[in-house]
C-alpha cells in the first residue's frame, strides 16, 4: 500500500472519529431534551388529569344543585298555586258577603221608606179626618198669639276687649210666670253659645210693637232642656198689658191627633214675617210631644198652639235633618214654668 493512502486513510479515521463524537454528543443533547419534555409533558398530563377530575366534582355539585333548585322550585310553585287558590276563595267569599250585606242594606232601606210611607199616610189620614171634623177657626187663633211671638236676637262679645264675636236668632214668646218679671222664653241654644258662655245682651221684637226690647238678665235653665230667659225688668205698658192678657197654658195632655199650630220666625224662606206651619200630635217621648208640624232653626223656640182647646201646648225643638226620624218635638210648657 502506498505511503500516501495510509495516511490518507489514517486521517480519514481521525476526521471520522471526531465527526461521531460530535454526532453523540448531539444525539445526547437531543435525547436529553426528549427526556426533559416527556417529563414536562407527563406534568402536564397529570395537572389536566387532575383539572379534569375537578371538573368532574364541579359538574357533580353543579347536578345536585340543579336537582335541589328544581325541587324548590317545584315546592315553590305549590304553594303559590295553593295561595292563589286560597286567595280566590276568600275572594269569592267576600264577594257573596258583600253581596249578601247590599241585598240586606236593600231590604232594609226598602223596610224603612215604606215604614215612613205607612206613618206619614196614617198622619196624612188623621189630619184629614180632623180637617173635616174641626170647629174652630185657625185664622182667628193664630191672629190672637201673633203679637206675643217675638224675633229674638243674642250679641255675645269677649269679656276681656268687649269685642263681638257671635251672633245667634231665634223666636220666643212673651210671657209672665207668678212671681217672676216678665219675659220671653226662648231655646237655650239661642242665648248660649257652643262653649256654654252667655249671651251678653239679647233684642226681642213684637210684630205689634216698634218697640225694640233689649236686657243683659239672661238666664237659661240648668236642666237639659233647650229652654231660656230675657228677662224684661223694665217693661213698656204695652208689654205689661201683652203679658196680663196672656192665653191660658195648656192644663191636660194633648190626645193622639190632636191638631196644633206652630208660630215662629225660620231662618229661612220668610225672615222677616212670623209663619205658622200645622200638624198634629203623632206622639209622645217622656216631656216632649211628637209632631208633624214643621219646626225649622229659627222658628224653634216660638209657640205650639193646641188648636181644639187654644192653649199653649209647650215650646217647639228644632230637630236636625237626615235623621231616620224626622219628625219635630216641642217640649211641654210645665216644664218651663217657675215657681
Amino acid at each position: 500500500m502506498p505511503v500516501s493512502i495510509l495516511i490518507a486513510a489514517v486521517f480519514g479515521l481521525v476526521a471520522l472519529g471526531e465527526s461521531g463524537y460530535i454526532a453523540a454528543k448531539k444525539i445526547e443533547k437531543y435525547r436529553n431534551k426528549i427526556i426533559f419534555q416527556e417529563s414536562a409533558l407527563e406534568r402536564t398530563v397529570d395537572i389536566l388529569s387532575n383539572q379534569q377530575s375537578e371538573l368532574e366534582k364541579i359538574k357533580e355539585e353543579l347536578n345536585l344543585a340543579q336537582k335541589g333548585l328544581d325541587k324548590k322550585t317545584k315546592d315553590l310553585e305549590k304553594t303559590i298555586t295553593a295561595e292563589k287558590e286560597k286567595r280566590t276563595a276568600e275572594t269569592k267569599i267576600l264577594e257573596e258577603k258583600i253581596k249578601q250585606a247590599e241585598i240586606k242594606s236593600v231590604a232594609t232601606e226598602s223596610a224603612r221608606k215604606a215604614q215612613e210611607e205607612s206613618a206619614q199616610n196614617k198622619i196624612s189620614a188623621l189630619e184629614e179626618k180632623i180637617s173635616q171634623t174641626k170647629t174652630y177657626s185657625l185664622a182667628s187663633i193664630i191672629s190672637e198669639w201673633r203679637p206675643l211671638i217675638a224675633n229674638v236676637e243674642c250679641q255675645f262679645k269677649y269679656s276681656d276687649t268687649g269685642r263681638l264675636y257671635q251672633k245667634s236668632s231665634g223666636s220666643g214668646i212673651a210671657i209672665k210666670f207668678d212671681n217672676t218679671p216678665s219675659a220671653i222664653l226662648t231655646n237655650k241654644h239661642v242665648l248660649v253659645d257652643g262653649n256654654g258662655y252667655g249671651a251678653d245682651s239679647c233684642s226681642a221684637k213684637l210684630l205689634d210693637s216698634s218697640e225694640l226690647l233689649t236686657s243683659s238678665d239672661i238666664r237659661s235653665t240648668t236642666k237639659e232642656y233647650d229652654l231660656g230667659y230675657i228677662y224684661i225688668n223694665n217693661p213698656s205698658n204695652y208689654f205689661k198689658n201683652l203679658t196680663s192678657n196672656f192665653p191660658s197654658l195648656c192644663s191636660q195632655k194633648p190626645s193622639l191627633g190632636d191638631e196644633i199650630v206652630v208660630l215662629g220666625y225660620p231662618s229661612i224662606g220668610s225672615k222677616n214675617g212670623l209663619t205658622a206651619t200645622e200638624g198634629i200630635v203623632s206622639g209622645f217621648d217622656g216631656n216632649y210631644f211628637i209632631t208633624s208640624a214643621k219646626v225649622e232653626q229659627g222658628n224653634s223656640g216660638g209657640a205650639a198652639i193646641l188648636l181644639k182647646d187654644n192653649c199653649l201646648l209647650g215650646i217647639p225643638t228644632f230637630v236636625t235633618l237626615g235623621k231616620v226620624e224626622s219628625l219635630a218635638r216641642i217640649l211641654d210648657i210645665w216644664t218651663a214654668v217657675e215657681k
